[in-house]
């Protein structure tokens, strides 16, 4: 063998040995994941139906004349004359025998296609639907004919550039380590994450949702805007209400805050962990129970599963180094939730033993646990301090 040939096959095997490397190298790498932001035809629809009712929970406290949400106020002039529509009155029976926040009725709707289709894409897995699948498959079918009917795909195609902007504004204030932070501190991977944008929503405003599909757990977040603007007649906007003042912390509390939800409010959902919640449900003296009604949480498992979410999301703003921690610890206090400081020193032995407990649900029954070691005489003596501290 000469001299050339050797030397042809050593650059070969070299070339090969590279080509290897590059492709492993490749392969390691894996994509950012990103949380993709846009609306949703058919939550949309469902807030136009919502928005033009004389007797809708939330929308009957902002005047037709009011002009702070220029989609709301569109809407509303656009569909006035089907404020009778069966579709109505529908949405507010749905309302009525769910809750008046519409969150519930939101989880359902994720379950089915878009508008104008009405078919069923997800299984439903939720516990409150599961038994009432009719229902929703009605509901679906009622607001799919309004949307026909009233031509609400003309509507939002005029606003076109309205929400696209919303969407393009919304997405510069997100972080893109918060995902990848959220699943190293729950321990669990999902598919995608979407957030969906709701201009036409009377308040500040945000709901956590998921569902399961072929390549995995879907979580979506629904926002509404963070900020009034001011209606122009000719439709051109500088601003589009998400953004401005208070908007990044808007964003770190609501979009942190309800991305925590589906890793946890679907598995303490369970019959089990219910069940270990209600024994210690005498904690929710009337004290409590009226500041919780006050935010929307009507039940012992309600303030529950929202400690262990504001927790949750205490401790994920701490792995981002969010600078204005005690300010949240506050915060969460103000409102009623007096149990966060021993649950936050429970959950470092979680965060300091991830081989005994590699996810967060792994630790959610000790968590649990922790409120049997608490009496009613504590809850009220914390919340008469409460109210001390906050004159």
């Amino acid at each position: 063998m000469n001299i050339m040939n050797k030397s042809m096959i050593l650059f070969s095997i070299m070339v090969l040995i590279y080509c290897g490397k590059t492709k492993k190298t490749k392969l390691e790498v894996k994509e950012k994941k990103q949380i993709e932001v846009n609306i949703n035809r058919t939550i949309e629809t469902f807030l136009i139906l919502r928005s033009i009712s004389d007797d809708d929970p939330l929308f009957q406290y902002r005047d037709s004349t009011y002009r702070g949400k220029p989609i709301m106020y569109e809407s509303r002039k656009a569909f006035a004359d089907y404020r009778n529509h069966p579709a109505v009155e529908e949405t507010q029976k749905l309302l009525n025998s769910t809750s008046s926040t519409g969150d519930l009725i939101l989880q359902g709707l994720l379950y089915f296609d878009e508008l104008p289709s009405i078919n069923q894409r997800f299984e439903i897995d939720s516990e409150f639907w599961k038994s009432r699948k009719d229902t929703l498959i009605n509901y679906i079918s009622a607001i799919g004919k309004f949307y026909e009917e009233t031509k609400v795909d003309e509507f939002i195609d005029n606003n076109i550039d309205f929400y696209n902007k919303a969407k393009a504004e919304a997405k510069s204030y997100l972080d893109d380590n918060l995902i990848p932070t959220l699943e190293e501190y729950f321990g669990i991977q999902n598919h995608a994450y979407k957030m969906l944008l709701i201009p036409n929503s009377p308040f500040r405003m945000g709901f956590g949702a998921s569902v399961k599909s072929d390549k995995g757990d879907i979580f979506y977040q629904i926002i509404s805007p963070a900020n009034d603007i001011e209606w122009n007649k000719n439709s051109t906007y500088i601003t589009y209400g998400f953004s401005g003042k208070g908007a990044s912390e808007y964003y770190r509390d609501l979009v942190v805050h309800e991305f925590c939800h589906p890793f946890v409010t679907p598995y303490i959902d369970s019959d089990k962990l219910k069940s270990e919640i209600a024994k210690t449900d005498s904690l929710f003296v009337p004290k409590l129970d009226s500041i919780m009604s006050k935010q929307g949480y009507n039940s012992w498992w309600g303030f529950v599963n929202e400690h262990l979410v504001r927790l949750g999301e205490i401790r994920v703003a701490k792995a981002m180094k969010i600078q204005d921690l005690d300010a949240m610890r506050k915060y969460n206090v103000e409102n009623g939730f007096i149990l966060l400081p021993e649950a936050e020193e429970l959950v470092m032995r979680y965060e300091s033993n991830r081989k005994k407990y590699p996810t967060f649900q792994d630790f959610i029954p000790i968590l649990i646990n922790q409120l049997e070691t608490f009496n009613k005489q504590q809850i009220n003596n914390r919340l008469q301090q409460r109210t001390k501290d906050m004159k």
